[in-house]
């Protein structure tokens, strides 16, 4: 085997993580939109990601000691951790900063949703069409 294979996986798998997080940026700059947060921008966004991402990661890793109810209380607890970083970068209340989490969590979903009954419409309509 080529030995730059595996460095260039590495190397793609780090451009997609890199990716992600631009594009999850995005996603809860949406979702500070949609809780009414007034200092937003980008760059705040990105920037909770990076350190709310963090904090959440070490209190997930240290809850998953117990197996079932050391991971959901850690997702649960990395809401309101990823929140908190949120209201000190952002200069907003915590419900707000609990609200665009939660959307910025759930609003991929929602869109994918969306963009998957418009390519099922579109099938539809090329079938008819055919």
């Amino acid at each position: 085997m080529n030995p730059a294979i595996p460095a260039l996986a590495v190397v793609a798998l780090a451009g997609a993580a890199l990716l992600w997080l631009f594009i999850s940026a995005s996603f809860l700059l949406w979702g500070a939109r949609l809780a009414g947060v007034e200092r937003r921008s980008y760059g705040r966004a990105f920037a909770t990601l990076l350190l709310g991402g963090i904090a959440s990661a070490l209190l997930t890793a240290v809850l998953s000691a117990a197996p079932l109810v050391g991971t959901g209380l850690g997702l649960l607890l990395g809401f309101c951790v990823s929140s908190v970083v949120m209201m000190a970068i952002f200069d907003t209340t915590f419900g707000k900063a609990l609200a665009a989490n939660i959307l910025a969590w759930v609003l991929p979903f929602v869109l994918a949703g969306v963009l998957a009954l418009i390519g099922f419409a579109l099938f539809g309509v090329l079938v008819a069409l055919a």
